[in-house]
């Protein structure tokens, strides 16, 4: 009897322990992000982007969100859209209602967003891929775009595919057939496929002349394009011109997959490779290594002229006294010019990234060689990267008080400022025009957090014009989007509203609405950093260029030095230690105002006998803050 009960007791506590363990296994299960098994559950952010929560697309609408995987497009001018936006559609989570083919729409958003390894990477995250023989053709174009030609090529052989695609009236199939054949030195094959691609309704004459210039040289080359990964391995295997537009209004996609072209950097002149990176990273598709590349070089060492020797005396005796040169301004002087040429908000968000770890060690370092009139511009800089610590050191030690917007936005990233900035914004304006301006300023700060306390009595004040503005229906949208707590499907349509549009000339009202429901759904810091960019460029100062005037001739012997022919010796650094940085691409020219030019020939002093000493007057700053 004993026994017995001894076996109950034994078999109750492995009940007891194995009831424990199943609730545990289900408690991991419900507290583990939700991981899909369709392609919806796929997700690849690019580098540098955190993935959204597996929920994001809980409770959108269907129709909504087929039409902003259709309309979505990579012309988003906000800095903080561009990272949202690529976020939403390269993170995975649970399939909302709706079909295979509003799946397919996001795959063929991430293709048109960029980057390319980011979408390559998404394709290789979809479970049971080849079932689906149009998420392989979106997967082909992928692949062509990140360079992997074979790998693109091998999944045009791939079981079943061949039949799927013959059914099918598009010519997209015959099209990269004859791709494959033109890179694999098939010529015959290739012009075979490219006439059955005429054959269904295929127009364009670009493949095949594309087609016969990858195949050998041709007399008339078609122009280089990388509208699709098919037209950019055809581009790059015929060895096309790059076209001059690309690094000013290209494609992000098709910059993405060039800056990552295999040997990219060895195929085109460095001063054409540098262009194209900076565009990449204006637009959100360059990695942040390779931001890294374009920050501002050291200084050079000084170059001193030789000074000239009598031959009858031997090279030992001087003849002239060497010219003094004049010393290199501040590199803060520097760093204040790049920044206030950078005239497009992705422009200045951009040298501001690039400047921030810089700027922090030198106001920690040696604050004393900060000139006072570049702190204000400086401070914006701190304030365009998010960094409220470095922007408040700044602004302790400027003379020059920020302007009412910068204090605005500075009060927006401290989570303990009050209402008063906005007051002290609001009253500063002294005519209607203001006025209105600074009401929408404050919309937009009150949208993204800030408290309101009694501060909303001003959007009623009697004699004020009224805030009006377009897109009644996209503004509709995204509030209903908000009430249903669906975060991709409100950060698709925030990057909807304002797409194709410049921060500074945005619609205040929209940009109110978009982040007041970024809020709504949990994505307040994304709220917060479209309602910094936004008020940030409001107040961008963009310097005018004079005409040159003319200057009179002078004599050889009275000219003096060209200040850009050398630089004086430096003990700032203008970017990391050399160990943990990697080489630089040389920036652009107009993002490196103070690149010393290549040194002429000095000019020959008459000798002296005695050379005597002189006094440098001080100089004059290199760089004056734009009015």
């Amino acid at each position: 009897m004993m026994i017995r009960n001894l076996f109950l007791t034994s078999a109750l506590f492995c009940s007891m322990a194995a009831s424990h363990a199943v609730a545990q296994s289900i408690r991991t299960i419900e507290s583990a992000p939700l991981q899909e098994v369709g392609p919806w559950g796929a997700a690849a952010p690019p580098l540098g982007l955190e993935r959204l929560d597996s929920d994001l697309w809980q409770g959108a609408d269907p129709g909504t969100l087929a039409l902003a995987f259709e309309r979505i497009g990579p012309d988003l001018r906000f800095p903080a859209l561009q990272r949202l936006v690529r976020q939403a559609v390269f993170s995975g989570g649970s399939a909302p209602a709706g079909d295979l083919d509003l799946a397919r729409a996001r795959f063929l958003a991430a293709n048109r967003l960029g980057p390319s390894e980011a979408a390559t990477r998404l394709f290789q995250t979809v479970p049971r891929l080849s079932a689906d023989p149009a998420l392989i053709n979106l997967a082909i174009d992928a692949a062509f775009r990140a360079g992997r030609a074979d790998e693109a090529c091998g999944w045009v052989a791939s079981p079943g595919l061949e039949d799927a695609n013959s059914m099918s009236t598009s010519s997209t199939w015959l099209e990269t057939r004859a791709t494959c054949y033109a890179l694999n030195g098939e010529a015959a094959a290739a012009n075979l496929s490219v006439d059955l691609a005429r054959g269904k309704g295929q127009t364009d004459t670009w493949l095949g002349r594309a087609v016969a210039a990858a195949s050998g040289p041709v007399t008339n080359p078609p122009p280089f394009r990388g509208d699709s990964g098919r037209a950019l391995v055809l581009s790059m295997k015929a060895q096309l011109k790059l076209p001059k537009a690309l690094a000013s209004s290209g494609d992000p996609s098709a910059l993405s997959a060039l800056i990552n072209w295999p040997d990219f950097a060895t195929l085109f002149p460095a001063e054409e490779v540098a262009p194209l990176v900076r565009r990449a990273a204006q637009t959100g598709v360059a990695s942040p290594a390779q931001e890294a590349l374009l920050r501002i070089p050291p200084l050079p060492p000084p170059v001193m002229p030789a000074p000239a020797t009598d031959a009858t005396l031997g090279p030992q005796i001087e003849a002239t006294a060497p010219p003094l040169l004049p010393p290199s301004p501040p590199i803060a002087e520097t760093w204040a010019k790049t920044l206030s040429q950078a005239n497009t908000a992705q422009g200045r968000a951009l040298e501001a990234r690039l400047l921030k770890a810089d700027l922090q060690n030198l106001v920690e370092t040696a604050p004393e060689e900060i000139p006072a009139m570049t702190l204000p511009i400086l401070a914006e800089a701190a304030l365009w990267a998010g960094d409220i610590r470095l922007a408040k050191a700044l602004e302790v030690r400027s003379p020059i008080p920020l302007s009412p917007r910068h204090r605005l936005v500075l009060a927006l990233l401290d989570p303990v400022s009050g209402d008063r900035p906005v007051q002290r914004h609001i009253e500063a304006a002294t005519n209607p025009s203001s006025q209105r301006q600074a009401i929408r300023d404050a919309l937009i700060a009150w949208s993204a957090g800030m408290p309101t306390l009694g501060g909303l009595a001003t959007l009623v004040q009697p004699g004020l014009p009224d805030i009006k503005g377009g897109q009644a229906g996209m503004r509709t949208a995204l509030t209903l989007a908000a009430e249903r707590g669906s975060k991709g499907e409100v950060a698709l349509l925030v990057g909807l509203a304002l797409q194709g549009q410049e921060p500074a000339s945005a619609d205040a009202e929209t940009v109110a609405i978009a982040v007041g429901a970024l809020r709504r759904v949990g994505l307040s810091t994304q709220a917060v950093d479209l309602a910094r960019e936004y008020l940030l460029a409001l107040d961008m100062a963009v310097p005018t260029r004079a005409a040159p005037a003319a200057t009179p001739a002078v004599n050889a012997v009275t000219a003096k030095p060209n200040p850009a022919s050398a630089a004086s010796p430096s003990s700032l650094r203008t970017s990391a230690p050399a160990a943990s940085q990697p080489k630089a691409i040389a920036p652009a020219s107009a993002a490196q105002p103070n690149q010393p030019k290549p040194a002429t020939s000095p000019r020959t002093l008459p000798p002296s006998p005695t050379p005597k000493a002189k006094t440098k007057a001080p100089s004059k700053p290199s760089w004056a803050p734009p009015k």
